[in-house]
């Protein structure tokens, strides 16, 4: 195969096909996106939706939303990491644009952002434009849009290609301005949030560099220097810096989160094996029709027990693997073209399917009772997750597919037979992410009616605070009202501890029908306020008095439902803040008012007549500190789940501030390692441009 120009050598028109070509997939693929309608399904509405509508009111009140009290009882946000806080797409977008607009855009340019980037990486391996473009479909058209559920896949998985194409530029040139790059790509995937695929990206990235390092030396060529091999090191670990201020914060959340259950054998094991690729699934690679239709069918399917298979639950988008027929048959001739003796490239194409083949095992699940115990792989759950390794290098061997035909066909048919593999594959794809899908396009968004909100008008700005009952976990507060239950991939334990939330017994959560006595017992003491359901009051349950029916603009298509939504307040609650007597007794809020009420800071003046104990019905976290006439106070835990704080006889300013040190200490290390970005970025840059500048003609 003849050596194709390096990327900077190449016409420019180059660069202009690949965009257009990006932005026309995402038209087809996204074109309701573009047209201003919305995603809804999976978790869009449950989970990423209502934290990014709290971060984007909070940026435009000039707040910086480290807490989100709106979910339950509140959760740390930066820790929880995937609402992205610090990411700077996001926080750009999200202050400039309206929710919805900012979310589209957001998901968009980053399908046009993986898509570039890995039209260039596979450039830099010697393949050919047609190639590339074929490569960039299949990595980010075969393997994204059934995850479109998850909206971190796409932001943080477009940085997969982007930082591996950085690595091998800095390897073809030994410039060090692309290892600053690389140290930017992975201090924004990581401040992204949720960190999956970027712990599979610095996966990726240890076998590029030890393969640079070791396997030219081993086919008796020069390899690179030593110094050259642990530069790329440095990149990463400065990109590690910048992103402190989002990874520490994380850290801290874990370690008092669901995940860390030792002493507590109430909480279910975390399970990193859940989300597997089960091995029979992998025919859906060749015969994709048996495996893609209903989708509550194929979960059935994928979840019946198999030798094989791995006993931890999955589901079809975790499971999901496919190349198109077309691509798959474009790898088979590309990896027969590489069994000859091969180029440095062509050894990196194997390079890559190994690493590909290697991604596929573990996804199985098979290797984690040997993973379990190395850092990194027990973190996460998801094992199928993986495959983006090799839906990476099956589109880098079928680009070397192509080219290997191309080089046999006459030069008037490539341009026709090319197009209609381009047009095949799209098609495959299309067809395929309509049918392995929680999510779906719909013209007009839910979102969009916040304001229009009937449960937000009655109980937004309602002092003090309410708190909703509500289904779907998370989604009420789309209105701008704190809600319960919740819905967290990383959160405080005590949200998962079966002895303080609701208590089920024999029924269900009872949206639908009465709550039990032991139920309203819990949701008195928890602050619930009013309780919105699918049913009115029971008539022989005078705690509950039904206000509203009717019709909200955002919660009503949200959940798919025309009948009448009924809210109800309680009776006899704590409410946000109440009284308990040092002897145990609750008792109302008389004495209370409340004077500021915000993601880091709740201020309240109470009188008492006798010592007592003021109970906040926020979530207890060790970085809330309580102030009393502006002296620190240690914090009260009530219930397990509660602040409390104990007060003398007379009037007092009662203040809880949010004092995350994560987050504190976060910022300076973040601080640290931009004023060294800055400093490599500018001597980096100065060398590269200076040969130019002071070279004599």
């Amino acid at each position: 195969m003849p050596m194709l120009p390096r990327l900077s050598e190449r016409n420019p028109r180059d660069l202009l096909i690949a965009i257009c070509l990006a932005l026309g997939l995402t038209m087809w693929f996204w074109l309701d996106l573009w047209l201003g309608g919305g995603l809804i399904g999976g978790d869009v509405y449950s989970y990423y939706l209502p934290q990014k509508a709290f971060y984007a009111d909070s940026l435009k009140q000039g707040l910086w939303p480290f807490w989100n009290p709106l979910v339950g009882h509140g959760y740390p946000l930066v820790g929880e990491s995937q609402t992205g806080v610090f990411y700077p797409p996001t926080w750009l977008l999200y202050r400039l644009l309206d929710l919805n607009t900012a979310y589209n855009l957001n998901h968009l340019f980053h399908y046009v952002l993986a898509f570039l980037a890995t039209v260039a990486l596979a450039r830099d391996l010697n393949i050919s434009l047609r190639g590339a473009i074929l490569t960039g479909l299949i990595f980010v058209y075969g393997w994204f849009p059934p995850r479109c559920c998850w909206e971190w896949a796409i932001i943080t998985g477009a940085y997969l290609p982007l930082n591996l194409w950085l690595l091998r530029r800095y390897y073809l040139r030994q410039e060090p301005l692309y290892l600053w790059g690389l140290a930017t790509g992975t201090g924004l995937q990581l401040l992204a949030g949720h960190y999956n695929l970027a712990f599979i990206t610095l996966l990726g990235l240890l076998a590029w560099v030890v393969y640079e390092s070791l396997a030219p030396r081993a086919m008796g060529r020069e390899g690179v220097p030593a110094r050259f091999s642990l530069l790329p090191f440095f990149a990463i670990l400065l990109g590690v810096g910048l992103a402190s201020i989002q990874l520490l914060p994380t850290w801290e959340l874990k370690r008092e989160s669901q995940r860390e259950t030792q002493g507590n054998t109430r909480i279910p094991a975390f399970d990193p094996a859940v989300g597997h690729l089960p091995p029979r699934s992998l025919s859906q690679v060749i015969a994709p029709w048996l495996w893609y239709g209903d989708m509550s069918a194929l979960n059935q399917k994928l979840n019946s027990p198999h030798r094989l298979s791995h006993p931890a639950e999955t589901n079809p988008v975790e499971a999901h693997l496919y190349f198109s027929l077309t691509g798959l048959l474009l790898a088979g001739m590309g990896g027969w073209s590489l069994t000859r003796r091969a180029s440095a490239d062509e050894q990196r194409l194997r390079m890559h399917a190994a690493i590909g083949i290697l991604a596929v095992v573990y996804a199985t699940g098979w290797l984690l009772p040997i993973t379990a115990h190395l850092p990194g792989f027990s973190y996460f759950r998801g094992p199928g997750r993986f495959t983006v390794l090799t839906a990476l290098a099956v589109g880098l061997w079928a680009a070397r597919g192509w080219d290997v035909l191309a080089g046999k066909l006459a030069p008037a048919l490539r341009n026709g037979i090319w197009a209609v593999l381009f047009v095949a594959m799209v098609l495959e794809f299309s067809w395929v992410s309509q049918r392995v899908t929680y999510t779906y396009m719909v013209p007009e968004t839910p979102v969009d009616h916040r304001k229009e909100s009937v449960i937000g008008t009655m109980l937004g700005d309602q002092s003090p605070p309410a708190r909703l009952f509500a289904p779907g976990a998370n989604l009420p507060t789309l209105t701008g009202v704190a809600a319960t239950p919740v819905y967290l991939g990383l959160g405080p334990q005590a949200y998962f501890d079966p002895l303080l939330t609701l208590p089920l017994g024999d029924t269900s959560v009872p949206f639908g029908a009465a709550p039990s006595l032991e139920q309203i017992a819990w949701l008195r003491r928890a602050g619930v306020t009013h309780i919105l359901g699918f049913a009115p009051p029971a008539p022989d349950r005078p705690e509950l008095r039904l206000i509203w029916s009717g019709y909200d603009p955002v919660l009503n298509p949200a959940w798919g439902r025309r009948e009448p939504l009924y809210l109800s307040i309680l009776s006899e609650t704590r409410g946000r803040a109440a009284w308990q007597n040092l002897d145990g007794i609750s008792s109302q809020a008389e004495g209370i008012r409340w004077q500021t009420y915000r993601p880091d800071l709740v201020e309240l003046v109470v009188s008492t007549p006798r010592e007592n104990v003021l109970i906040l019905t926020d979530l207890l976290d060790p970085n809330w500190q309580l102030y009393v006439n502006g002296e620190p106070r240690n914090t009260l835990p009530i219930e397990g789940m509660f602040r409390g704080a104990e007060l003398s006889p007379g009037q007092s300013f009662v203040q809880w501030r949010y004092e995350p040190w994560g987050i504190f200490i976060g910022l300076w290390l973040s601080v640290a390692g931009i004023t060294i970005w800055l400093l490599w970025g500018t001597r980096s840059l100065f060398s590269s441009i200076s040969p130019l500048l002071f070279t004599s003609r």
